[in-house]
C-alpha cells in the first residue's frame, strides 16, 4: 500500500505508535535462506455487515480475495465474510508487493490522514510476473482456523493457472457466511505437509466500527452527499487510540456504481473528514449518483512459524451503507 496512491501495498497504515507500517511483513536479517527463496505467509480475515436499512439495496461487501473464486453481490445481506491464507516461495530479490498483487493479496491504503482514489482494476498480470519470476503456493496441509465459538477448517483450492508461472494451493473459507468474531482470538493451525511444518499462531482482531455517523445521518439509514462539501464520518473510537497506542486505522470508502472509489484512511480517533474535492463528477463520475459507503477498522499482525520468513494476518471489519451524491 502506498501513500501517494498508486495501487501497491509497499505501505500498509497499520501498525505501530506512528501508524505507518509495511505492507510486506517484517523479519530479521535471517529471513531469506542461503538459497535465495524466502517463504512469505498472509492471512486475511474479512467481514462486512451491510447497515442498510433497504432490502433491496444491492452491495457486495467485502473485498473477496480475486483468487477466492466470489460469487455476485449480495441483496440485502446481514454480514459477508472471506477468510483467506496463502504461503508463498518466491526469490529474495522478487518485489513482495507485485508477488501479493498476483496471487491477489494485495491491499492498497493512504497513510493516515489522507486519500487516494481507486479505479475499478486492471489486468497487470503480464508485467507483474516478468519481475518476479516463479511463485509457489505451498501445500500446508490441514489448515484451521479458530476462535472461542468457531473452528473452521479452511478448503484447499488449486492456483488458477497464471502463465505457469504461479502453482500450488491457497486456502479461504467455504462459505461467505461463516461466523467471525470481533474482537476476539483467532488461532491458526496446520497439520503440515512435505512443503512446511506444522504450525499454530494467534492474533487478536480488533471490534468492527460501531456508532457510524455521517455528518447528522445515522449511517443505516442512508446519507446524503454534496458535491464538493467536506463529509464528516464519525464512529466510537477504540479505547487506546487518543493515548496513541492503536494498532488499528479506519479506511472510507466511497464507491460509485462504476466502481471508482474514493478511499481516505484515519487514525481510530472517532472522526474523519472526506474532503469535499474529492465529491465530484471526474472522480466520481455524473451526478447525481448512488454510491456506497464504508467505513472500515484494519489491522495488521505479524507471526512467526517454522518455515515461514514473513509472516502477516490482515484484519478487515467494516461496516456498509448506501449513499447519494447530488450536484451543488
Amino acid at each position: 500500500m502506498r501513500p501517494n496512491g498508486a495501487l501497491s501495498t509497499s505501505c500498509l497504515v497499520l501498525a505501530g505508535a506512528a501508524l505507518i507500517g509495511c505492507s510486506a511483513p517484517v523479519a530479521g536479517d535471517d529471513a531469506t535462506d542461503a538459497s535465495g527463496v524466502v517463504t512469505q505467509g498472509v492471512v486475511r480475515v474479512e467481514r462486512a455487515i451491510n447497515l442498510s436499512r433497504d432490502d433491496a439495496w444491492a452491495t457486495s461487501a467485502v473485498d473477496v480475495d480475486d483468487a477466492a473464486l466470489p460469487g455476485p453481490p449480495v441483496e440485502g445481506a446481514g454480514s459477508v465474510t472471506n477468510v483467506s491464507a496463502k504461503f508463498m516461495r518466491l526469490s529474495s530479490v522478487a518485489d513482495a508487493e507485485v508477488a501479493e498483487r498476483v496471487v491477489g493479496s494485495t491491499f492498497d491504503l493512504p497513510s493516515a490522514g489522507s486519500c487516494m482514489v481507486l479505479s475499478p482494476a486492471g489486468d497487470e498480470t503480464a508485467t507483474s510476473l516478468s519481475s518476479i519470476g516463479t511463485i509457489e503456493l505451498l501445500d500446508a496441509g490441514d489448515v484451521t482456523m479458530k476462535t472461542d465459538s468457531t473452528a473452521m477448517p479452511l478448503a484447499a483450492r488449486a492456483f488458477p493457472d497464471v502463465g505457469a508461472l504461479v502453482f500450488g494451493v491457497f486456502y479461504t473459507s467455504r462459505d461467505a457466511t461463516s461466523d467471525l468474531p470481533a474482537p476476539a482470538r483467532y488461532v491458526f493451525e496446520s497439520s503440515g505437509s512435505g512443503l512446511l511444518d506444522r504450525f499454530s499462531f494467534e492474533a487478536d482482531a480488533p471490534a468492527g466500527p460501531e456508532e457510524v455517523r455521517v455528518g447528522d445521518a445515522d449511517l443505516a439509514d442512508g446519507v446524503e452527499l454534496e458535491a464538493g462539501v467536506g463529509a464528516t464520518v464519525q464512529w466510537r473510537a477504540e479505547e487506546d487510540a487518543e493515548a496513541g497506542r492503536s494498532r488499528d486505522v479506519i479506511y472510507i470508502d466511497v464507491t460509485s456504481a462504476r466502481g471508482t472509489a474514493v478511499r481516505c484512511a484515519f487514525k481510530d480517533t472517532g472522526r474523519g473528514v472526506i474532503p469535499g474535492s474529492l465529491l465530484d463528477p471526474s472522480t466520481l463520475g455524473p451526478l447525481p449518483a448512488s454510491a456506497t459507503l464504508s467505513v472500515h477498522r484494519t489491522r495488521q499482525v505479524p507471526f512467526s512459524a517454522s518455515g515461514i520468513d514473513l509472516g502477516e494476518v490482515r484484519f478487515d471489519l467494516s461496516v456498509i451503507g448506501r449513499a447519494r451524491i447530488a450536484a451543488r
